[in-house]
């Protein structure tokens, strides 16, 4: 098993403490409670774009294996 860290995350709602075993793992837990994630539908897209919303796009080198 890997050695887990404890790793300090910082975000809009302050800082909280997250034992994990990688960086990514802690951001990823915090996460799961700040934010909800889903394929957007045919609607919610036009919305988006007629509110000025732009679509980004993630790098390759943002991902964390």
């Amino acid at each position: 098993m890997a050695s887990q860290r404890i790793y300090l995350v910082i975000g809009p709602n302050g800082q909280r403490l997250v034992k994990a075993t990688v960086a990514s793992q802690a951001v990823s837990h915090v996460a799961k409670e700040e934010f909800t994630v889903k394929v957007a539908s045919q609607d919610e897209l036009v919305n988006a774009l007629s509110n000025g919303i732009k679509v980004e796009s993630t790098k390759a080198e943002e991902t964390i294996f």
